[in-house]
């Protein structure tokens, strides 16, 4: 039997994921919408750019519908809606998910809940990608502007208005806006036409093409930056509101309280995979790695950031297992000297540990973050900068 090059289409609802086998030119939402190209997919859903027409003057209107799996949908339904709903009232749409409307499709897996939002671009990742081919990570005034935008995003959320955790931080999250403009579609579409529909197992299979209409480069002045790139951070699917209880299996970047036997997570574990985000970008690697006991985990973050265990976890099995401190294991500051200059590691460095602190009560808040010195430059980065 051949394999699927992207998602699964084969496993069901019963397996935990029943994909909608969506395919070119195949109509959604009663003939509303057309599938004219797919943008990506995760583990939960795919995303597909689709058109309609206006009934008035027959403009084209361009969205991206997000399908997700048979297996998510009513939850989706019932935690993450509500989530993005609440949003539209408050979140700037250049810089979150804009959700338009939402409808169920049916498929041979059952039912699907599709989101209808505005498009987005490529990944994030392509502009480290592309740092990393000469030099470590990113220059350090663009990871502070991005650092600023997450910031801003994370503030809103956390906020008394919307009081959403985020819970996916990460490099995977962060995209780049895209040209939306029917012309622009059109024009892109037409020099980059969607790839062939192979059938496999007797599904239709599509290869993904992310919307790269309009590219971003690293080596960009700071005036363009600021001025031209569009930063969402996307990946709202593991969001919650209160309570909030951390996902059985699912990594929010080792954040210590999630790895305590008795785990817990809140604003802080943002907070906590904002500081992991930022060392990335600094210098192009991660800072921890998700394999090992949580026991190890834990040990090594301690070893890393010369941090304390909270007294009050002391009589958690998580804690009671600690490894012996290594003191091999190269601190936080000590892995940034490797990619930055001396001024900018000092100042890299208080930042992180605003962020990066084992006890969640001693972490930064969003709010206080918008103050630091660190953030503030990115987000006051002016046209003088080259």
């Amino acid at each position: 039997m051949e394999s699927f090059p992207e998602e699964p289409l084969s496993l069901s609802a019963a397996d935990g994921f029943g994909y909608f086998p969506a395919d070119i030119n195949q109509t959604l939402s009663g003939g509303r919408y057309t599938i004219v190209r797919k943008l990506g997919w995760g583990p939960r859903s795919s995303t597909w750019l689709v058109c309609e027409k206006d009934g008035g003057d027959l403009d084209t209107c361009y969205s991206a519908v997000q399908i997700f799996t048979a297996a998510r949908s009513k939850e989706v339904e019932s935690r993450l809606v509500p989530i993005l709903q609440k949003m539209i009232c408050y979140a700037d749409p250049s810089t979150v998910p804009c959700l338009r409307s939402t409808f169920w499709e049916s498929s041979i897996h059952g039912e699907h809940v599709c989101l209808v939002m505005k498009p987005h671009g490529l990944p994030f990742s392509d502009v480290l990608r592309d740092a990393k081919s000469r030099q470590a990570g990113l220059p350090v005034l663009i990871v502070q502007f991005t650092t600023s935008e997450i910031v801003n995003v994370l503030d809103l959320l956390h906020g008394k208005k919307v009081r959403v955790m985020h819970a996916g931080v990460k490099l995977e999250n962060l995209v780049l806006g895209a040209e939306t403009s029917a012309h622009a579609l059109q024009t892109h579409i037409s020099e980059n036409p969607p790839s062939e529909t192979q059938i496999v197992d007797g599904f239709p299979v599509v290869r993904s093409q992310p919307l790269a209409n309009d590219p971003v480069d690293w080596t960009d002045p700071m005036r363009w930056v600021v001025g031209c790139w569009m930063l969402v951070l996307a990946g709202f699917g593991h969001a919650q509101g209160a309570p909030y209880t951390p996902e059985s299996g699912f990594d929010y970047s080792s954040a210590p309280e999630t790895l305590l036997e008795n785990p817990t997570c809140g604003f802080a574990t943002d907070i906590w995979m904002l500081g992991c985000l930022v060392f990335q970008l600094l210098t192009g690697r991660s800072l921890l790695t998700s394999t090992g006991t949580p026991s190890e985990r834990l040990g090594k973050i301690r070893d890393i950031l010369q941090d304390w265990i909270p007294s009050s976890w002391l009589g958690d099995a998580t804690v009671q297992a600690l490894p012996k401190e290594d003191p091999s294991t190269q601190s936080l500051e000590q892995q940034l000297k490797q990619n930055l200059t001396k001024d900018e590691v000092s100042a890299a460095y208080r930042f992180l540990r605003k962020c990066l602190v084992i006890d969640p009560a001693g972490r930064t808040s969003s709010r206080q973050l918008i103050r630091d010195e660190w953030v503030r430059e990115g987000g006051q980065c002016s046209c003088g900068f080259k």
